[in-house]
């Protein structure tokens, strides 16, 4: 009686011995596919989850990876409070996320480190765009580049804006659109100070920049969302903001808008997402991630991730998307006039500069 053995119990069997990796090694094929692992990775919804299907259907035929999806409930943030209690009884393998939340995770010590050897896909990536740990060591795997900008309708605004320092002059009184501290997790205040010579860590330049805005009356609407930010600016209510790229993406396909991303005296303010590998027990899994998250950050998946979503690719070898090629830098222009902003530091301290908001700039603006 001859017993069945089929080309997964050889592969399998092979896998238990050992033997598996030496005959890859040794460059013999051995299909992959009877190797897969079952992933679950968190991602946005809307269009971040339709284009990830559609990528990871081919991915899944060429590595065998299974991959399940579960949905950010409301910001990225509340995956850090959801995970915090059970930690480390997770299921999760891979976690979106941008610059804030994956401080918050490296702060727990949750995430592994990946290194451009094991993920070569990295090695077109600026070194700028990922976040680290206090030994330096890649912490994230960055997918998108974003930011927040300054910006202007330029059918309401009758001269060209040269410098963030003329949003002083009496035609704009009334017409600034800024966003309430905490929201971008304070970039508004550090645009303010970057402009009057400070940064993150030394803000009082931009509370006397934001005093001096307020008391002129040059400041009429306080936005806390994308839906305000949007009506604002398309309502002709005001002409001139500061606000995330994705909101300006919305503005700019009914409007005549002018990004104000190449500032002398001032930055574009950016940040990141991407995935973020979670640890585990399983190295198989492990490695299976980052395997996943690697596809992703390849030129050609890179390029087809960002299109649909109106963020530049991070990979220096894919094209941005031509309707927001304007507003994203090349690798060479990063340092002249880009800010990656230390989002650790500044979460400590967006509940206080809120606070100070109220009772210092608040009362101007009514007055005003």
């Amino acid at each position: 009686m001859h017993s069945k053995i089929s080309r997964r119990h050889v592969v399998g069997g092979l896998a238990g011995s050992g033997l598996l990796a030496a005959l890859q090694g040794a460059g013999v094929p051995v299909t992959v596919a009877q190797q897969g692992q079952q992933l679950l990775v968190v991602q946005w919804g809307a269009a971040w989850i339709e284009i990830s299907r559609k990528i990871v259907e081919e991915y899944t035929a060429k590595t065998g990876d299974k991959v399940a999806w579960e949905l950010h409930a409301g910001g990225a943030m509340a995956i850090v409070a959801k995970v915090k209690p059970v930690w480390p009884r997770v299921s999760y393998n891979v976690i979106s996320g941008w610059d804030p939340v994956f401080r918050a995770m490296i702060k727990e010590d949750w995430l592994v480190p990946v290194t451009l050897d094991e993920m070569p896909a990295l090695k077109d990536i600026p070194p700028a765009f990922f976040q680290k740990d206090k030994d330096g060591r890649l912490m994230s795997v960055p997918l998108s580049t974003a930011g927040a900008f300054w910006g202007y309708r330029t059918d309401l605004v009758d001269k060209p804006i040269e410098s963030v320092e003329q949003l002083l002059e009496p035609r704009f009184k009334g017409k600034l659109c800024v966003p309430f501290p905490v929201n971008l997790t304070g970039l508004l205040m550090l645009t303010l100070a970057v402009q009057r010579g400070g940064n993150e860590r030394n803000i009082e330049p931009g509370w006397a920049f934001l005093k001096e805005l307020a008391e002129k009356g040059q400041i009429g609407r306080v936005i806390n969302n994308n839906s305000e930010f949007i009506n604002a600016m398309s309502s002709g209510e005001t002409s001139v903001a500061f606000f995330n790229v994705g909101a300006w993406t919305q503005v700019r396909k009914r409007f005549p808008v002018k990004m104000m991303t190449r500032l002398k005296d001032n930055k574009g303010f950016l940040f990141n997402e991407g995935f973020a590998i979670i640890k585990g027990d399983d190295p198989a899994k492990m490695a299976a991630a980052k395997r996943f998250a690697n596809h992703f950050a390849t030129p050609e998946i890179n390029e087809q991730y960002n299109w649909p979503l109106g963020s530049g690719p991070t990979n220096a070898k894919s094209k941005p998307n031509p309707d927001i090629a304007d507003v994203f830098y090349t690798p060479e222009e990063l340092p002249q006039f880009a800010y990656i902003a230390d989002f650790e530091f500044m979460a400590s301290q967006v509940d206080g500069w809120a606070k100070r908001w109220e009772t210092e700039i608040a009362p101007l603006i009514r007055r005003a």
